[in-house]
């Protein structure tokens, strides 16, 4: 088979599988990118869509945090408490590695009296987190559970994460069990060079059924087309080795 597969007309056909095959490839990748791109899309504007809540009527200080409470926007009153303010390291933003600037707001109101952490922003220098005025302000957020704790030696005014069970050790109020992605703020107390950081789309990423299919689709024309070379070759090598048979043998031909 291989001394079939080394003539000139033969390795033609290898070259044209093997464009064949990298395009089938290709545009399955594709196909499989736009499935999970559409199905993110989905979920960002279902998420969009859900209503502002005010904080009190989803959740409370020292309470679990809601099943369904991640992604949803709440609305929250309060003061921040910019001594108590934190850097959480290695954060992306836009491709830049840096710091999330982590402010706790002492909520007031119609809700009982608690800290809730806000990431109130995005720095690249810790020296340039600027600590907000201690005045009455409303902020709009998207709420996200707190994250799992992060060990290792840090800086002071730094945590590895939004640990709100490590905060609870640290803070003498009662704790939300979740933080705040800030999103308005009025008045607006963040400014300078602390960049908002977008809310991250929670939920499954899921896909698409139609493009995922379309993708296995591609996959599966490029398996048909390696069997149908390897038939090919393979009825080609036969044929040559029944034509050289006879002169093997010593028959005439």
């Amino acid at each position: 088979m291989i001394r079939t597969a080394l003539k000139p007309t033969w390795l033609l056909l290898l070259a044209l599988l093997v464009v064949i095959l990298v395009s089938f490839y290709q545009l399955g990748m594709w196909q499989l990118g736009v499935s999970s791109n559409e199905a993110s899309r989905e979920h960002a504007q279902a998420q969009a869509a859900r209503p502002t809540e005010p904080l009190g009527q989803v959740m409370a200080p020292q309470q679990a945090f809601p099943q369904d409470g991640a992604g949803l926007s709440v609305r929250a009153r309060g003061t921040y408490v910019a001594e108590l303010q934190f850097l959480v390291p290695d954060r992306l933003l836009q491709g830049r590695e840096g710091y999330w600037v982590v402010t706790p707001l002492r909520t007031s109101g119609d809700v009982p009296a608690g800290l809730l952490p806000v990431v109130r922003g995005f720095v690249t220098d810790p020296a340039s987190a600027d600590a907000p005025a201690a005045t009455p302000v409303t902020l709009v957020g998207t709420l996200a559970p707190a994250e799992s704790p992060v060990s290792g030696d840090l800086p002071e005014g730094q945590r590895g994460a939004i640990d709100t069970a490590d905060l609870v050790n640290d803070w003498t109020d009662p704790v939300y069990n979740g933080f705040v992605f800030l999103v308005e703020e009025a008045p607006s107390l963040t400014a300078g060079v602390v960049e908002r950081v977008p809310p991250p789309v929670f939920g499954e990423s899921g896909i698409v059924w139609r493009n995922f299919g379309y993708g296995i689709q591609w996959f599966v024309f490029a398996a048909f087309a390696c069997y149908m070379y390897y038939r090919f070759l393979k009825d080609a090598t036969e044929r040559d080795r029944s034509a050289a048979a006879p002169t093997r043998q010593g028959e005439p031909v």
